[in-house]
C-alpha cells in the first residue's frame, strides 16, 4: 500500500536531520568508496552508529535511485518478521492464540508502521532485538542450550552496533553473572556476554586506531543528556531556545568549552553541561526532583522531540493501549513463567531506567513495545474469554 501510494506521490520516505546529515552520507560513502568515510569525515560520523548505515549502503546497492523506496519496504518486512517472533514466542512459551493476536497487533501498531517509514534506525534494531530476546527465552528454557545463547550475544551485538542503547548490557551481565545463584543462569550471562564483546570490540579497536578517539560504539550521548536534565529542554526548540544562555552561565561558572576539536571532548562537556543543571536543581529546587522524575517517566510513554501535540496524544494513546496492561501481565507470569517474566521485565526495566537518565520519548522505547504487545494480548485474550463465559 505505501508503495502504491508512493507511486502515485501522495507519499514519500522520511528523511529527517540525522538522516540527510549522517546515515544517508555515510550509507553514500560505503557504497562509492566502500569506507564509513574519509579522514575529514571520520570524527563527525562517529555520532551515529555503524549497523544502520551499512543497511542502508545495502539496500542503495540493491534499488539505485529507487533505494529509498526500497529500503521502506525492507524495514516493513523487518516488522513482518518481528510479528513472526511473537506468534513463534506464543506457540512456544504461552499460547499460539496469544501468538497470533501479538503479531496482528504489532503489524497494525501506528507507532511501528509509521517509523518504518522513516530513514531511521529504530525499525532495524527492533527486529534485532526482538530476535536476540526470543533467542534469549529459548535458551533459558532449553536445558543444552550453549550455542544459542552465544549466537544471542552475537545478535545482541549486532543490535548494539545498528543502534547504541545496548551497549550497556555486558557491564549489567557481568553483574548478573556474578551474584545469579543459578549456574545454568550464569553460565548464560557470560556466553552472552562473550558474544556481544565479540562483536563490539573490533569496532572500539578501530575506533581508536583510526579515529584516535576511545569511543566503544558512538558519541552523541551528552546532547541527549542535557536534553533530559530539564522540562524545558524535552524537545528540540526548548533546548536550542536556551543553549546559548546556558553555554554562557556554565561558562561564567568554570566550565569551560572545550577548543581540541575533538568529538569525545564536545560530548562530555554537553554531558557536563547537564549534570550541571541536575546540580542545580538539587541546591535550589530538591523537592522538585519528584514531580520531574513523574514527568520524564510520563513522557517514556507519549513523548516526542518536536513537542506535537496531536502526535503526542496519539502515542499517548498507543501506550495506553498496550503498555499498562502488557507490565501487568510481564509482574504476573513471575509466578508461572519465571523464566519469560523476568527476561521481558528486564529489558523493559533496562531501556527505561537508560531513558529516565538520557531523554524520555516513546522512539526510543520501541524496541521493548514488541514485548510489551506480546504481553498484554494474553490479557485481551483473557478478558474476552470472560466477557464470552458470562455472556454464554
Amino acid at each position: 500500500m505505501f508503495l502504491v501510494l508512493a507511486k502515485s506521490g501522495y507519499v514519500e520516505p522520511y528523511v529527517g536531520g540525522s538522516a540527510a546529515n549522517y546515515y544517508l552520507p555515510t550509507a553514500a560513502s560505503i557504497v562509492s568508496t566502500g569506507a564509513i568515510g574519509d579522514a575529514d569525515t571520520l570524527a563527525r560520523r562517529t555520532k551515529i552508529s555503524p549497523g544502520y548505515p551499512i543497511f542502508l549502503a545495502l539496500t542503495e546497492w540493491i534499488g539505485g535511485r529507487w533505494y529509498l523506496f526500497v529500503l521502506v519496504a525492507a524495514q516493513m518486512a523487518l516488522d513482518c518478521g518481528v510479528a513472526i517472533l511473537l506468534f513463534l514466542l506464543g506457540s512456544w512459551e504461552t499460547s499460539v492464540g496469544a501468538g497470533w493476536l501479538a503479531g496482528v497487533l504489532w503489524l497494525v501498531f501506528p507507532p511501528a508502521v509509521v517509523i518504518s517509514t522513516w530513514v531511521a534506525s529504530e525499525t532495524l534494531a527492533t527486529a534485532l532485538l526482538t530476535l536476540s530476546i526470543v533467542m534469549l527465552i529459548r535458551s533459558l528454557s532449553r536445558q543444552r542450550a550453549v550455542a544459542l545463547s552465544f549466537a544471542t550475544g552475537i545478535s545482541l551485538g549486532i543490535t548494539t552496533l545498528v543502534r547504541a542503547t545496548t551497549q550497556l548490557l555486558p557491564v549489567v551481565l557481568l553483574v548478573l553473572s556474578a551474584v545469579d545463584p543459578r549456574q545454568r543462569r550464569r553460565l548464560t550471562y557470560l556466553l552472552i556476554f562473550a558474544g556481544m564483546c565479540l562483536m563490539i570490540a573490533p569496532w572500539t579497536l578501530r575506533n581508536l586506531y583510526v579515529v584516535r578517539e576511545p569511543i566503544i560504539i558512538q558519541t552523541g550521548y551528552g546532547p541527549l543528556f542535557l536534553m533530559g536534565s530539564r522540562s524545558e529542554y524535552f524537545t528540540i526548540d526548548g533546548v536550542q531556545r536556551d543553549y546559548l544562555n546556558l553555554q554562557q552561565r556554565a561558562e561564567e561558572a568554570g566550565l569551560v568549552r572545550p577548543t581540541d576539536g575533538r568529538v569525545t571532548s564536545e560530548d562530555r562537556w554537553i554531558f557536563r553541561l547537564g549534570v550541571r543543571e541536575y546540580r542545580l536543581r538539587l541546591k535550589e529546587e530538591p523537592l522538585s526532583f519528584v514531580p520531574f522524575l513523574l514527568h520524564k517517566f510520563a513522557r517514556l510513554w507519549y513523548g516526542t522531540e518536536t513537542g506535537a501535540t496531536g502526535k503526542q496524544i496519539t502515542l499517548g494513546i498507543c501506550s495506553i493501549l498496550t503498555a499498562p496492561i502488557g507490565l501487568y501481565q510481564i509482574w504476573r507470569w513471575r509466578k508461572d513463567r519465571p523464566q519469560l517474566s523476568l527476561i521481558a521485565g528486564f529489558f523493559c526495566v533496562y531501556f527505561m531506567a537508560l531513558l529516565m537518565v538520557n531523554l524520555p520519548a516513546l522512539r526510543y522505547m520501541l524496541p521493548v513495545f514488541p514485548l510489551l504487545i506480546f504481553a498484554a494480548s494474553h490479557q485481551y485474550l483473557k478478558i474476552a474469554s470472560r466477557r464470552m463465559a458470562t455472556a454464554d
